[in-house]
């Protein structure tokens, strides 16, 4: 397993914003702006399918996404482009354009959090688990009330970093095994 060099650690049942996500129509455009305007390079760049998740509460079978995360400080810039396919990011990107679509944040137990924010009238916009991983996300229904949309990520380590891509190949591969 992956060590995670950053001491992440939830107090009690405290939240931690790790991620600000930002759609955009083009991520090679994107993160050239990036580099130019920031200095910033990616620590990862990649492109990854999505399968059989949930998205206002029907199954999409398959949806294509482009990352590139950058660190700035204790929290990372996502940049995120919609390829194919249903999914939060093309839902934004058809409504608004480019911008921040979701701010992130890793919570202990996501079924807990959301249970408790479902009390609160908060819906759930698109939720996937792969439990062999294990990684569970939800992505609330705020847009209309703050205009952005809250993440919930559930997971031991920090999705998408180098260490953990390592740890899910190895797992994807023996789930396959299997």
């Amino acid at each position: 397993m992956p060590t995670d060099k950053r001491e992440w650690k939830f107090v009690g049942d405290e939240a931690q914003v790790f991620e600000i996500s930002i759609t955009v129509e083009n991520l090679e455009k994107g993160m050239e702006y990036l580099r130019s305007a920031f200095g910033w390079e990616p620590y990862c760049v990649r492109e990854d399918e999505s399968r059989d998740f949930n998205l206002r509460g029907r199954t999409v079978e398959r949806a294509n996404m482009k990352y590139a995360c950058y660190y700035a400080g204790p929290v990372r810039f996502e940049l995120v482009e919609a390829v194919s396919g249903d999914s939060v990011y093309a839902e934004f990107l058809k409504k608004k354009g480019p911008g921040v679509q979701h701010i992130g944040i890793r919570v202990s137990d996501r079924d807990k959090e959301l249970a408790q924010l479902h009390k609160r009238g908060v819906g759930v916009q698109q939720s996937m688990e792969v439990p062999f991983i294990p990684l569970k996300m939800a992505y609330l229904d705020t847009m209309d009330n703050l205009g952005v949309n809250i993440e919930l990520v559930e997971c031991p380590y920090i999705p998408a970093t180098p260490e953990f891509d390592e740890y899910v190949k190895a797992k994807v591969a023996a789930h396959k095994r299997k």
